[in-house]
C-alpha cells in the first residue's frame, strides 16, 4: 500500500504502521511556493508522480531515484537516489535556484577550441544521478571537445549524449574490460568534426584502450586529438619486464611520439586522457621521457599543475597529478598567445557533498582543461 500525503502542499499525517518490507519516504521541495513537480522511481511498480511536499507511506524496500522537471527561470535540482529499506525511512530534497549550482566553472570562449580530458570513472558511477550531474557541468564548462576516459555503459552514455542537444557524442568499444574511450564534440560551433578511429588496437601490452584520434577543423584550421587512457598502476620503477606497468606506459608513449612524427610532421595535435603516471618522476623513472627529453617537439601544458601543490591535482584521492595534456610543435605559438589557458576544473565545489559527494557520485579523477587559438 501506498499513501500520498501532502502532494502540491505541506500535510502532516499519522500513517499506518509499515509493513515489514516496506517503509516511508518524505519528499521535500524548495521553495514551497513552486510545488516543483518530480517523479519517483523505484521496484516493482510504475513511477509515481507529484508535485511539491509530499510523503509516501507504505512504500516497498528497494533502491528510488527521484528527477525533478524544470520550471522557468530557476535552475532544477540534481536526480537523486537513495535506498529506503524496510520498516525505514528516505528523505529527498529538491532546492529550486536562481543560482547555477556550478557557477565559476565556465571555460568555453567564442574565440578559442577547448579541449577538455576527463576519466569518469565506470560511468556511470551512480547510474542516472551521475548523468544528471555530469550533463549540467558539460553545459557549464561550454568546451568544444570533451575526450573521456572508462565509459562503460553505452546506454547511459546515450542518455547523456540526448541531454546535451549542443555537443554529439560518439564512444569506442574495444578497451579492456569494457572501460571505453569517447569523445563529446560540439556541433553548433566553429569545431568541424572530420573523423574519429582507434588506433594500435593490435597493441594491447602498450594500449589495453587503443588511443581514440579524432581529426578535425577549428574556424579552418586542421587539429588532431588523441585521447588516451594508459596502463594504470605500479611501483614507479621501470624494469626489463614487458608486462611492468611503467615499462608498458614508457613504450605507449615511444609508440604515440612515433605515430604523430609519421602521420602528423606538420600537424596541430594535442595528446590528452589519463596517463596514469607523474610528470615529475625522477628523469630514471620516467615513462614520460621520449616526450620531455625533447622540448623543442613536445610540450606537457599541465607541467606547472604537476610540479604546484597538490591541492591543484587531477586525483585529489591519491593525491597525484594523472590527467596529461601535451601539444605537439605547430601549436607552440598558440600556447604562448594571451588566451592560452589550463586548468584543473574543481567540479566537486558545485555539489553539496564537496569532494566526497563527487567522488560518489561522478569519478575519482577531476577534469583537465585547455584553451587556445590554434
Amino acid at each position: 500500500m501506498i499513501l500520498l500525503a501532502g502532494c502540491g502542499e505541506k500535510n502532516t499525517t499519522t500513517p499506518p504502521p509499515s509493513g515489514p518490507s516496506t517503509g516511508n519516504i518524505i519528499i521535500d521541495a524548495e521553495p514551497d511556493s513552486l510545488d516543483g513537480p518530480w517523479h519517483l522511481s523505484g521496484p516493482g511498480a510504475p513511477a509515481i508522480s507529484g508535485q511539491g511536499d509530499s510523503t509516501l507511506i507504505g512504500v516497498t524496500a528497494g533502491e528510488y531515484v527521484i528527477s525533478w522537471d524544470p520550471i522557468p527561470d530557476w535552475y532544477t535540482p540534481f536526480s537523486q537516489k537513495r535506498n529506503l529499506t524496510a520498516g525505514g525511512e528516505i528523505r529527498f530534497d529538491g532546492d529550486y535556484s536562481l543560482e547555477n549550482p556550478f557557477e565559476g566553472l565556465e571555460f568555453g570562449t567564442d574565440s578559442t577550441l577547448e579541449v577538455v580530458t576527463w576519466n569518469l570513472e565506470h560511468f556511470p558511477k551512480n547510474d542516472i544521478v551521475t548523468v544528471d550531474l555530469v550533463a549540467r557541468a558539460i553545459m557549464t564548462l561550454d568546451a568544444d571537445i570533451l575526450a573521456l576516459q572508462e565509459i562503460q555503459d553505452p546506454g547511459y552514455f546515450s542518455e547523456l549524449d540526448d541531454r546535451l542537444a549542443d555537443w554529439t557524442g560518439i564512444r569506442a568499444a574495444s578497451a579492456s574490460y569494457n572501460i571505453n574511450l569517447a569523445y563529446l564534440y560540439r556541433n553548433n560551433g566553429d569545431w568541424v568534426m572530420d573523423s574519429v578511429r582507434e588506433i594500435f588496437t593490435d597493441r594491447r601490452r602498450e594500449f589495453p584502450r587503443p588511443p581514440y584520434v579524432m581529426e578535425g577543423r577549428f574556424k579552418g584550421v586542421s587539429v588532431v586529438v588523441i585521447d588516451n587512457h594508459f596502463k594504470c598502476c605500479g611501483n614507479n620503477v621501470i624494469t626489463e619486464d614487458p608486462w611492468d606497468e611503467e615499462t608498458r606506459r614508457r613504450d605507449a608513449g615511444l609508440l604515440l611520439d612515433e605515430y604523430v612524427r609519421t602521420n602528423y610532421p606538420d600537424r596541430r595535435v594535442i595528446i590528452v586522457g589519463d596517463l596514469n603516471d607523474s610528470l615529475t618522476d625522477n628523469p630514471a623513472n620516467n615513462v614520460f621521457n621520449v616526450f620531455l627529453d625533447d622540448p623543442d617537439t613536445w610540450r606537457f601544458v599541465d607541467m606547472d599543475i604537476a610540479r604546484g601543490p597538490s591541492s591543484g591535482w587531477s586525483f585529489p584521492g591519491w593525491p597525484s597529478h594523472l590527467d596529461h595534456i601535451l601539444i605537439f610543435s605547430p601549436l607552440f605559438s598558440a600556447w604562448e598567445g594571451p588566451d592560452a589557458e589550463v586548468s584543473v576544473v574543481p567540479v566537486h565545489q558545485g555539489l553539496p557533498g564537496g569532494w566526497n559527494g563527487y567522488d560518489q557520485d561522478i569519478s575519482d579523477h577531476l577534469p583537465v582543461a585547455l584553451k587556445l587559438i590554434p
